[in-house]
């Protein structure tokens, strides 16, 4: 085996380190989606999910069953409730939230900086102004949306969109074709649909909106109050 020669040791050598030498600037450049406001049985990627951590772009964040996590993205915040997953990705305008599986609590002053992505579709602001919406993906065919404030718009995997005004819930179930419920698709429209069902809201629901109201919106001037 032939030795490399002095003069192509060195370099390397001078290769090598100035290499190691711009991993660490290199880091630094890359900026926080977001940041760790509070956790409880939460993790981070394959840790423990620990207050005052920055999130980075394809960070996964879960919650273990009864655990919850709340995080600062941006002007926003979004909340994950018990047995929740979701990973984070740099948008055009802002950050994406990707749901995997379980419920995303999310509030924002400045809708088109927060996209919440689910295997139905994507979900957002619908006129710029300040929303407070939750979503839960029941599985891969079904999910439910709530607007507790702002009017939220879902724009659906077949370009169909759906528009959720404060107060109202909707469940959004997949079909296997563009009929969705008992209208035609829109003209253009091909593939699966989504059947949307009104839901009303009682009991339960209104308890989990009131703690999400006080988790998201804890120095706000939403009319939500907290006890």
């Amino acid at each position: 085996m032939r030795s490399i020669a002095p003069g192509a040791r060195a370099c390397l050598v001078a290769f090598l380190a100035v290499g190691l030498m711009n991993l660490p600037a290199m880091a630094a450049s890359e900026k926080p989606l977001g940041m760790i406001v509070s956790a409880e049985h939460a993790r981070l990627d394959n840790a423990n999910a620990v207050n005052g951590t920055n999130l980075f772009s394809g960070d996964a964040i879960a919650t273990d069953q009864g655990g919850s996590l709340r995080l600062k993205i941006g002007p926003g915040q979004i909340y994950l409730l018990s047995s929740s997953s979701a990973v984070l990705t740099p948008d055009e305008n802002g950050v994406r939230a990707k749901v995997d599986r379980g419920t995303l609590g999310f509030s924002t002053p400045a809708p088109g900086q927060l996209e919440i992505e689910t295997p139905l579709g994507v979900v957002r602001g619908a006129d710029g102004k300040p929303v407070f919406g939750q979503v839960s993906v029941l599985s891969q065919e079904k999910m439910r949306v709530s607007s507790y404030e702002g009017t939220l718009v879902v724009e659906g995997i077949n370009g169909q969109e759906k528009m959720i005004a404060a107060g109202e819930t909707y469940d959004a179930t997949l079909v296997p074709n563009a009929q969705t419920g008992n209208n035609p698709p829109p003209k253009g429209v091909t593939g699966a649909g989504i059947n949307w069902a009104h839901v009303a809201v009682v009991g339960g629901v209104l308890v989990a909106a009131g703690v999400l109201a006080c988790s998201l919106w804890p120095e706000s001037d939403s009319t939500m109050g907290c006890w």
